[in-house]
């Protein structure tokens, strides 16, 4: 576990990032350097606040698998306004 890490590669302790298997990791952990062979082919990419928002409203949780750490600037919505599209 990661806990109290620093972000990596001059990333935001706030951003998190998952690629095409669904892996979730924040930028403090198990995050491969951008731009490498392991970045493209696992097409890694940052969560957005919009796909974050998305995810929530769905009831679903993003945290990242290395520490457990969940966003601390995600857009959290009410819960009258998961359902809605």
């Amino acid at each position: 576990m990661a806990t109290g890490a620093t972000p990596r590669f001059g990333l935001q302790a706030h951003q998190v990032f998952w690629n095409e298997q669904g892996s979730i990791v924040c930028a403090c952990c198990h995050i491969p350097y951008p731009g490498s062979d392991t970045w493209i082919w696992e097409r890694w990419e940052e969560i957005t606040p919009a796909d974050m928002a998305e995810i929530d409203r769905q009831g679903g949780r993003v945290a990242c698998e290395g520490c457990g750490k969940e966003p601390s600037r995600i857009v959290r919505l009410d819960p009258s306004e998961r359902n809605k599209r």
